[in-house]
């Protein structure tokens, strides 16, 4: 799976059986709780100029794309997908209405329960946050000072990747935000619990397990801190993007 440091991606019987409809094409969303991550998946399948069927996969809070399913079957109201890049495999049932599967995810030794529920669109947003009043004031304070997009590179002994942060204001006035891994191919890399408190800075990505924690220059346009996941802390600083001037 795309990661940072190869963090892996890790009823009543009359509501099941054989599907009322044999065309399981379209986008299938599901939340794959692993513990202390929960990853958005969307499975988007499809059927190519033979009929057979194909499809790819995104793991929306990692940032992963289209990322290629090697089989797709469906027989018997059972509905199988393999992914062999990152030995992962799904196989679940379908509801006689054809628009819920029920099935396991497999991945390696591990096995978790996914369900998937068939809608329109890829997009599945994230669960709103709840945030003390503190943190709250916090994070609209971060949305007034960290409003823009910042560079910065981390080099994890291996590699260095370069990263960009977008924070911007929700309608309630706080932070929110995403992170790209450019080195990595992944966009859109959901944040969370983006606060400011004296200067202080700190974010979570918790899709990858990350958090990082950093300093605001009094010039408002450096961050210094360090970048923390799976028990190992790294240096990274960032640099805001300068904004176009306006026309």
């Amino acid at each position: 799976m795309i990661s940072f440091l190869a963090v892996t991606l890790l009823s009543s019987a009359l509501g099941f059986g054989a599907s009322s409809t044999n065309d399981v094409s379209g986008n299938w969303k599901g939340t794959l709780d692993v513990g202390a991550v929960k990853l958005r998946l969307v499975f988007k399948i499809s059927k190519d100029a033979t009929g057979a069927l194909t499809a790819k996969m995104d793991s929306l809070d990692q940032g992963a794309r289209d990322m290629p399913v090697d089989t797709v079957t469906f027989k018997d109201g059972t509905l199988r997908m393999e992914l062999k890049t990152i030995s992962g495999v799904y196989e679940g049932t379908l509801y006689k209405a054809g628009n819920k599967a029920t099935g396991q995810w497999t991945q390696g030794a591990q096995s978790f329960p996914l369900t998937l529920d068939r809608g329109q669109g890829t997009a599945s947003a994230p669960e709103a946050e709840t945030l003390s009043p503190t943190d709250l004031a916090a994070s609209k304070q971060a949305a007034e000072k960290l409003g823009g997009s910042w560079n910065g590179t981390l080099n994890t002994g291996v590699a260095n990747l370069r990263l960009l942060v977008k924070i911007s204001k929700a309608a309630s006035g706080a932070a929110t935000g995403t992170m790209d891994s450019l080195d990595q191919g992944a966009k859109d890399i959901p944040l969370s619990r983006i606060t400011h408190k004296e200067g202080k800075v700190r974010f979570e990505v918790s899709g990858i397990g990350g958090t990082y924690e950093g300093t605001l220059a009094t010039d408002g346009t450096t961050l210094s801190g360090q970048w923390h996941q799976g028990g190992q802390s790294m240096t990274l600083d960032f640099k805001k993007v300068a904004s176009a001037p306006s026309k």
